[in-house]
């Protein structure tokens, strides 16, 4: 019913190896069921893009052996999305969930470099801990069968029947690390991906960073 084009793929949510995204998961099988869907969404023609889920405690090489295994297959991209706390941490194990993710991701980029990452570059500086964004949530409404979600799909605070009501019944000044304590081990794309694509907390050279990201890209094979 939906015909392979150019502007629609598919996004598989894998977040390792075998064993380990079926024991994170808590459900056997579930990886192998997942490949045989990127295999056909590739036989069918279409674009397929798989995202990684990052902990604190992820293994960076098993990542890789993942990537490595995925790229056999000709995905055409791949997106690492980094873990929150789903409870309130004080300011010193927050500082410490934020250290270990950065150190993650800082490993992430060095090992990962030869795969076509969609994540933009301003995106992976701040998930090394090279920036700071501000989160922009409000950059990336989103809207489904039940409504517009109200900001932000982490924190899954209900919907709104029409997007005035979401505009109107949004305290949006509520969002974002250091207003609000849900938000404090929140490193997520809604806001901060956001938060590099529209320019907030700009620097010198951001913008030919992003051109070059653009232009770069090199679906279903590794850039080197």
């Amino acid at each position: 019913m939906i015909p392979p084009a150019t502007n629609f793929f598919w996004n598989v949510k894998l977040d390792g190896t075998q064993a380990v995204h079926d024991r994170l998961t808590g459900r056997e099988g579930l990886f192998a069921e997942a490949l045989d869907g990127i295999k056909s969404g590739k036989n069918a023609g279409f674009y397929v893009v798989v995202t990684t889920t990052i902990y604190p405690d992820t293994d960076v090489m098993d990542v890789a052996a993942l990537y490595g295994q995925l790229h056999a297959e000709h995905v055409d991209g791949y997106s690492v999305t980094p873990a929150s706390r789903v409870k309130k941490v004080c300011q010193k194990k927050s500082a410490e969930f934020h250290a270990q993710m950065r150190e993650r991701f800082a490993e992430l980029s060095e090992t990962l470099d030869g795969y076509n990452l969609i994540n933009s570059p301003i995106y992976l500086e701040y998930l090394r801990g090279e920036r700071e964004l501000d989160c922009c949530t409000w950059g990336s409404p989103i809207y489904g069968p039940q409504g517009w979600a109200a900001p932000c799909s982490v924190l899954k605070q209900g919907h709104e029947a029409s997007y005035r009501e979401l505009l109107e019944n949004t305290i949006w000044e509520n969002y974002g690390r250091g207003m609000n304590p849900d938000c404090e081990t929140c490193m997520c794309e809604s806001g901060y991906e956001t938060a590099a694509i529209i320019g907030s907390n700009a620097k010198a050279g951001d913008t030919w960073k992003m051109v070059a990201w653009q232009f770069r890209g090199n679906l279903g094979e590794k850039r080197t």
